[in-house]
C-alpha cells in the first residue's frame, strides 16, 4: 500500500519527494496541524471555488455566487465509520473520535491529503478541479472530484463506510431546495435544485466497492451526503470516487446589473456538467500532472519557486469572474464575454488597474483571450480625454468605473497591458484593435505633463496619486517616472509596427526629454531621490526599494532599459544596502540613506508590499544578480507561507518582521511568474515563443 506522498518529510520546509502519478520528484511543503490558516481553493476560472482547509474541513465557498465576502462553511468533508465508531476526518475537535493528524500537500488545482486515524486504516484523498493552461473552456467547468483511497494495513479484515458531505447553499443563496435521486451506470447520489441553481453530489463507479450506497439530505433540506460501505481484506486498498458539480448560472453584480456565468454557454443544467466532467476526468488529471511536471522538472529553478509558481495560481479561482453576458445585455464585450479579477474579495473587492499590472502575467501567458476581454472592459470605460479608470465595479460587478484617481499611473499602465498581450500573442490583430485606445491614453498622459519637461508633476493634495496611496509624494517621483518611460518605449515600438511615424517620432522626443528631466531632478549619487517638488520646495531622499520598476518593465517587454545602464548597478547596490538589509523577510518598501526605516506613512513607507518586493527581485535577476534575487524573493515567500501560514490567502502588506498585516487573496503575487523569465534574461516574447518556458507548459497541458 502506498500513500499519495510520503508523510515523513520534514516539517515546514520545501522538499522534493515522490508523489502519486508523477514520474519524477515534485516540490512542496507538507503541512500538518495548525501550520496553515486555510487550505487550497477547489475550482477553476470563473466557476466560484470551495476551499479545502488543512484541518480537513470545507472553508470559504463562492460556488453559489456568494462572492463578497465568500461564505464560510466550516464543515468536515469526509466521515469514516468503523463498527459503532463515527470518525469525522478533521483535526478540528468535532468530537473525541476526530482524526489524529492530516498531512496536507497542495499543488493547485490538486489538494492531496493523508489522514491518520486511531484505527487500523489509513485514508488518502486527492481533491481537484480542472485547471489547464491554454484551455480556458475546460478550466471553466464547475466541478470538483474527491478521489478517496482506503487502506487496510492490519492483519484482519476491516468493514466500515466512507461518506462525503456537503452543506449545500445557505438560505440567502437558495430559499427552498428540491431533492431528486441520481442513479445511472456511472454515478449515484443526489441532486438538489432551487430557483436559480442546483448541485449534485454523487458516487462514481459504485460497483467497485461492497455495500449499497446511501444518500441522505441534511435536516435543513440543503446539504447532502453520500455514504458507501466497504470490506477490506488484510493489506487491501480500495478507491472510492465522488464528484461535486454545481450550476448557478446567474449572479447579481448590483441592483442594476446581473450576469450570466461563462460556463452557462456550455452547459444547460448540472447533470450536463457532471456527465462532461466524468467523461473527461482521466484526461484532465493526466494533463494537470503533465503541466505541473514541466515545472517540477525544471532544475534551473529553486525548489521553493517551482512549488509557488504552481500554487500562486490558486488566486485565479479565488478572484476571477467570467461572464458570458450581462443583464441587460450589451454588445461591446464581444464573444469572449466579460472577464476580470477582483483585487481581493474579502479586503478590496473591485477590479483594479494596479493589481492587473502586478498579477496579470499568468492570464497573459495561458489565457490571452481573457486578458483581451479585460482590456476591452477598460477601453469601454476610457473617457473621451483618454483617461483610463483606476478600477471597475464594486463587489461582483463589471460596471461603475472609478476615474480621476491615480491618474498619472492608470493610462500608462493601460499601455503596458496592451503591449504585454501583443508580446504574448505576436498577433497584429491586437494592435489593430487596441492601438487607438493606447494612443488616446498616451494623449491623456501628455496632459499630465503640465510643464512640458516630459514627466508628470504629482500633487498629493487631497487624494492619492500613485500606488503607495497613503504616502504623499510631490513633484517628480522616480517610481512613477519609470512607469512613464516604459510606456513611452512601448508606444514607440507599437507606433512603428502600425506605421504611425508621427507618434513614433513624438515618443522618441518625449523619451529624450523625460530621461533628461529624471536625471536632473532625481539623480542623486548612488540612488535616485524618491521625489522632488521645486515649486513647493519639497524633497525626499528616502531610498525606494522598487525605484527601478520601469527597468523591470523594459526587460519584461524586451525593450532597451528605461534607466541609464551605467547608473543601475550603483542604485541596486544602494537598495541592497538599505531596503534589503533592513529586513530578513525580503525587502522593505523604503529606507533612509543610512539604512533606518522611513516611518513617514506607515505601513506604506516601512512595510513590505508583496508585489513590489517580487518586482525588485525580478529586476535584480535581470541585472545579473540572480543569487540576491532568489534570496529576496524566497525570504518574503518563506515569511508568508512558512512563518505566517497564509500561503492560501496571500496578503498585500507585511511588516518589517514578515507578519501579514493587510489583505488576503491578492493576485498581485502572481508577478512571481516573471522570475523564471528574469533568470533566463528573457522577455514575454521569448518565453512564449516555440520551445520557451511558457510554451512548454502549454504544450505539456495538451492544449
Amino acid at each position: 500500500m502506498t500513500s499519495l506522498f510520503p508523510t515523513d518529510v520534514p516539517r515546514k520546509e520545501w522538499q522534493q519527494f515522490r508523489a502519486e502519478g508523477f514520474a519524477e520528484d515534485v516540490c512542496g511543503i507538507v503541512f500538518r496541524r495548525d501550520e496553515a490558516t486555510r487550505g487550497m481553493p477547489l475550482g477553476g476560472i470563473g466557476t466560484g471555488c470551495l476551499d479545502l482547509n488543512c484541518d480537513g474541513k470545507l472553508g470559504l465557498c463562492s460556488i453559489f455566487n456568494s462572492f463578497v465576502p465568500p461564505r464560510e462553511l466550516n464543515s468536515p468533508l469526509l466521515n469514516l465509520r468503523l463498527g459503532a465508531r463515527s470518525i469525522p476526518l478533521t483535526t478540528s475537535p468535532e468530537k473525541e473520535n476526530s482524526c489524529k493528524q492530516i498531512h496536507y500537500w497542495g499543488h493547485y488545482p490538486i489538494a492531496d491529503l493523508e489522514y491518520e486515524v486511531d484505527a487500523p486504516l489509513t485514508v488518502g484523498l486527492r481533491a481537484w478541479s480542472p485547471f489547464l493552461p491554454g484551455d480556458a473552456p475546460n478550466s471553466n467547468t464547475p466541478a470538483v472530484f474527491f478521489d478517496v483511497s482506503i487502506r487496510n494495513g492490519s492483519a484482519e479484515s476491516q468493514s466500515g463506510s466512507i461518506a462525503c458531505l456537503f452543506p449545500g447553499p445557505s438560505t440567502s443563496e437558495a430559499r427552498v431546495c428540491y431533492v431528486s435521486e441520481v442513479t445511472s451506470s456511472e454515478r449515484c447520489g443526489l441532486e438538489l435544485s432551487w430557483d436559480g441553481g442546483s448541485y449534485t453530489l454523487c458516487l462514481l463507479d459504485s460497483e467497485i466497492v461492497s455495500g449499497t450506497p446511501v444518500s441522505c439530505v441534511s435536516p435543513d433540506g440543503r446539504g447532502a451526503s453520500v455514504e458507501v460501505g466497504f470490506t477490506l481484506a488484510p493489506g487491501e486498498e480500495r478507491s472510492v470516487q465522488f464528484i461535486l458539480a454545481w450550476f448557478a448560472p446567474r449572479w447579481a453584480g448590483s441592483d442594476a446589473h446581473h450576469f450570466r456565468h461563462a460556463y452557462a454557454t456550455r452547459f444547460g443544467e448540472v447533470s450536463q456538467v457532471c456527465d462532461f466532467a466524468i467523461e473527461h476526468k482521466a484526461e484532465w488529471l493526466m494533463r494537470i500532472i503533465s503541466w505541473q511536471s514541466e515545472i517540477y522538472n525544471n532544475r534551473n529553478l529553486p525548489i521553493w519557486l517551482r512549488d509557488q509558481l504552481i500554487n500562486v495560481l490558486h488566486t485565479i479561482p479565488e478572484d476571477a469572474f467570467w461572464a458570458a453576458d450581462s443583464i441587460p445585455a450589451e454588445n461591446w464585450y464581444r464573444p469572449e464575454g466579460l472577464f476580470g479579477l477582483t483585487e481581493s474579495p474579502r479586503t478590496t473587492p473591485h477590479m483594479c488597474n494596479p493589481s492587473d499590472w502586478y498579477g496579470i502575467l499568468p492570464i497573459a501567458f495561458f489565457f490571452p483571450e481573457l486578458l483581451k476581454s479585460l482590456l476591452r472592459l477598460y477601453v469601454h470605460f476610457q473617457l473621451p480625454t483618454g483617461e483610463i479608470p483606476l478600477g471597475i465595479g464594486e463587489g461582483a460587478d463589471f460596471f461603475h468605473p472609478a476615474h480621476h484617481l491615480f491618474q498619472v499611473m492608470n493610462s500608462c499602465v493601460h499601455i503596458h497591458l496592451i503591449d504585454r498581450l501583443w508580446q504574448r500573442t505576436q498577433d497584429e490583430g491586437i494592435l489593430r484593435e487596441f492601438y487607438s485606445s493606447a494612443s488616446q491614453a498616451l494623449g491623456f498622459m501628455g496632459t499630465l505633463d503640465r510643464n512640458g519637461d516630459g514627466l508628470p508633476e504629482l500633487d498629493a493634495d487631497p487624494i492619492p496619486n500613485q500606488y503607495y496611496g497613503a504616502w504623499p509624494w510631490y513633484g517628480v517621483a522616480v517610481h512613477v517616472s519609470g512607469f512613464w518611460l516604459a510606456a513611452l518605449l512601448m508606444m514607440e515600438r507599437m507606433a512603428g509596427a502600425v506605421g504611425d511615424g508621427a507618434t513614433r517620432h513624438h515618443c522618441r522626443l518625449w523619451l529624450d526629454k523625460a530621461r533628461k528631466t529624471l536625471e536632473i531632478e532625481l539623480g542623486s549619487g548612488d540612488s535616485y531621490l524618491l521625489y522632488r517638488d521645486r515649486a513647493g520646495q519639497r524633497i525626499s531622499d528616502t531610498v525606494l526599494a522598487n525605484q527601478l520598476a520601469g527597468q523591470w518593465c523594459t526587460h519584461l517587454h524586451s525593450l532597451p532599459g528605461a534607466f541609464p545602464a551605467e547608473r543601475v548597478p550603483a542604485v541596486l547596490d544602494k537598495i541592497e544596502a538599505t531596503c534589503v538589509q533592513a529586513t530578513r523577510h525580503g525587502a522593505i518598501n523604503s529606507a533612509r540613506p543610512g539604512g533606518s526605516l522611513d516611518h513617514t506613512a506607515t505601513p506604506h513607507s516601512d512595510g513590505i508590499f508583496t508585489g513590489e518586493c517580487l518586482c525588485l527581485a525580478a529586476t535584480l535577476a535581470y541585472e545579473n544578480r540572480r543569487q540576491r534575487a532568489e534570496e529576496v524573493a524566497e525570504r518574503m515567500m518563506r515569511a508568508i507561507i512558512v512563518q505566517d501560514g497564509v500561503g492560501w490567502e496571500l496578503p498585500n502588506i507585511l511588516d518589517v518582521n514578515g507578519r501579514a498585516i493587510h489583505g488576503d487573496d491578492f493576485y498581485q503575487l502572481m508577478i512571481l511568474w516573471s522570475l523564471p523569465l528574469a533568470f533566463e534574461g528573457q522577455g514575454i516574447r521569448e518565453a512564449c515563443s516555440s520551445g520557451g518556458f511558457v510554451d512548454r507548459i502549454v504544450a505539456a497541458a495538451g492544449t
